[in-house]
């Protein structure tokens, strides 16, 4: 057995290269057709959960560059260093400087949402245009009768529970916009059957599902949700990985922080309910726009 084939038996790709590859282009930074150009989320409001580092961080960063009016920055530990960093950002580009609102906030309690909605609520005018539920946690990959349960899940309480309580809190707000998108970060994992990565694995598998309810559950209101995978980002969270799967961490986070900001510039039904992979090519995505609608892509089902 050679090298890749004794990393696939390990991984579980399933059918993941396959769907990797569904445009031509695989990118692995960001590129002109995705870059905001300082006009893109004008007027604005976004709220951006696990922003302090990381893929987050970029992301909020992006944000600025795209114009956003009024971003909520929220995390567990403080943001008013990186509030201050961000409304620089918007002066070096010659922007006007967004309103940032640092939340602190644990995605994993119900009190702790409800009161960081009610922050935003009452800082944003009452609504909320965009929610990024970006806060994730990734366990070190253990098999199930090995694993430590309050550390296995974990997985589960930031990477479900949180998305479930950002979008049952931030709802009444998002619905109250014209715009309504709700973005959730999930992982090529969710289609993957690595060995000890059931924690992270399943649970990003149930972001998926959970975006497929928020667009069936809101469809009359108009609600637009989309599971992004953000690529192979080198990170905090990413260093839990086993080394025999770092060679996988080769993506810029402002790829899935631009991916993200061309998601959400304008309203994209026919991406309701479906997973996104920020490598992809968008404007090859585009390109691809019926075949998605007319087989129904991107979405979980058993075949038969």
């Amino acid at each position: 057995m050679d090298d890749f084939a004794k990393l696939a038996e390990y991984v579980g790709f399933t059918n993941a290269l396959e769907v990797g590859a569904f445009v031509p282009t695989r990118h692995t930074d960001t590129y002109p057709f995705i870059t905001p150009t300082g006009t893109e989320l004008a007027g604005k409001s976004v709220i951006i959960t696990g922003a302090s580092k990381g893929i987050g961080r970029a992301t909020a960063s992006r944000l600025v560059k795209a114009g956003c009016s009024k971003i909520a920055i929220a995390a567990r530990t403080g943001l008013d260093k990186v509030a201050e960093e961000l409304k620089l950002e918007a002066q070096q580009l010659g922007l006007d400087p967004p309103t940032i609102l640092p939340v602190q906030v644990d995605v994993t309690s119900d009190e702790s949402v409800k009161a960081a909605a009610q922050t935003v609520e009452d800082a944003f005018g009452g609504k909320i245009d965009i929610l990024i539920n970006n806060a994730g946690y990734l366990p070190k990959l253990v098999r199930i009768g090995e694993a430590d349960p309050s550390e296995w899940w974990k997985g589960f309480e930031v990477n479900l529970k949180g998305t479930f309580l950002c979008a049952h809190y931030f709802l009444p707000l998002l619905l109250r916009s014209d715009t309504k998108i709700v973005i959730n970060l999930t992982s090529i994992g969710a289609n993957l059957l690595t060995i000890g990565g059931a924690s992270y694995q399943a649970s990003r598998f149930t972001n998926c599902r959970i975006t497929e309810f928020l667009a069936r559950d809101y469809e009359e209101e108009g609600l637009i949700a989309i599971s992004v995978h953000p690529g192979g980002v080198k990170t905090d969270m990413g260093d839990n990985l086993p080394e025999v799967m770092h060679f996988s961490l080769t993506d810029t986070a402002d790829l899935p922080g631009d991916t993200i900001v061309w998601l959400t510039k304008e309203r994209r039904e026919w991406l309701n309910g479906r997973y996104v992979s920020s490598p992809w090519d968008m404007q090859e995505l585009e390109g691809k726009k019926e075949e998605i609608v007319e087989r129904d892509l991107f979405k979980f089902r058993m075949t038969v």
